[in-house]
């Protein structure tokens, strides 16, 4: 949905508050933050942030069906007596399915299969924007439950899709494209969607500069060790990169370039001038982590945060393009055969 859709709905906003419109000199310090800070802008990058976790969260419950009981099952690679020793005794866990599975005279492991089962359900839901925010919510805890017992093979991908979860219950995520908005008005651009929308993106920021910040303490980020190291441990080797060892200067450039994107991100990304750049430099950045080290959803979810928190005013317009190019010939098509239809008639 591109934005051009949403400037009759910001102009009706503008004329709505006339505040808005008083030249800068004339406005107090908090009616300029509001003004820039908090413009009225479009749900689509809500939406497309809920859309993308749930596509992200079905796909990885699809890579690791099989391997289900090895990574959440009672005598798992963590076993649940251990992780109950080992993480806080509040967070939920799937030790608490125990009784259930004593009561229904059961495994405990086709207990947790069950309960993948309704963890996938909530995330079709959230997918279609069916009941949105309590299929968020259903689909956070179940999550949580599943990390505080396999967190053995959880990483980055957990971490940020557990984030992204929260996210979806507690911003307005279904106001556009959704089942649920099918029973509500169109929605308009309005300040709320852009007060989640900096939430998201001061997230970001604290993120990405705390990275590089870390990085950049290590003399391995510097000397390029890290990148070498890394490409080297065979859970990460998913191509030959022992060439490397003759070009260091290759794995220095790499990690320079590296602590520049994440330093630099808050400037990057809060600079409008420089913000599409930063942004193809942070997508090309997780682009290489996908290809090079074969963290496919790991890239995909810092993708997708990234797009959601400022990408999307980019992509918009060639969606938005490819969307009427596709409906124009669509329209050829009838069109052809509408004709191809009246000329048999006639000759009928």
């Amino acid at each position: 949905m591109g934005p051009h859709l949403y400037q009759r709905h910001e102009k009706t906003y503008l004329q709505r508050y006339p505040a808005y419109l008083k030249p800068r000199t004339m406005m107090s310090p908090g009616l300029y933050l509001r003004q820039h800070l908090l413009q009225p802008t479009s749900p689509a990058p809500l939406a497309v942030l809920r859309i993308g976790t749930a596509a992200i969260a079905l796909i990885q419950v699809i890579c690791l069906w099989l391997d289900i009981p090895l990574l959440y099952g009672q005598m798992g690679l963590v076993q649940w007596g251990l992780s109950n020793g080992i993480v806080y005794s509040h967070f939920p866990r799937l030790s608490w399915l125990l009784p259930l599975a004593n009561t229904l005279g059961c495994h405990p492991d086709t207990c947790v299969y069950a309960l993948v089962i309704i963890y996938t359900g909530s995330l079709l839901g959230l997918l279609l924007g069916k009941f949105t925010r309590y299929m968020a919510l259903i689909a956070w805890w179940l999550h949580f439950m599943l990390i505080s017992t396999g967190f053995l093979g959880a990483y980055g991908v957990e971490t940020f899709l557990h984030i992204a979860l929260v996210y979806c219950v507690a911003m307005p995520v279904a106001h556009t494209a959704s089942r649920d908005a099918r029973y509500r008005p169109p929605a308009i651009p309005h300040s709320n969607y852009t007060l989640a929308l900096r939430i998201l993106q001061a997230h970001l920021c604290v993120i990405y500069l705390a990275s590089g910040i870390e990085k950049a303490m290590g003399t391995q980020w510097w000397n390029g060790e890290a990148i070498w190291q890394t490409l080297m441990q065979t859970q990460f080797s998913a191509w030959n990169m022992s060439w490397l060892s003759q070009y260091p200067w290759i794995a220095r450039i790499i990690c320079w370039s590296t602590l520049l994107v994440e330093i630099g991100y808050p400037v990057w990304m809060c600079i409008p001038r420089l913000r599409r750049y930063g942004y193809a430099a942070t997508v090309s950045l997780h682009l290489a982590i996908a290809v090079f080290m074969g963290l496919q959803l790991f890239a995909a979810m810092m993708i997708l945060l990234n797009t959601a928190a400022w990408g999307w005013p980019y992509l918009a317009p060639a969606i938005d393009h490819w969307q009427r190019k596709r409906h124009s010939l669509r329209l050829q098509h009838i069109g052809a055969i509408a004709t191809s239809a009246c000329c048999h008639t006639e000759e009928a």
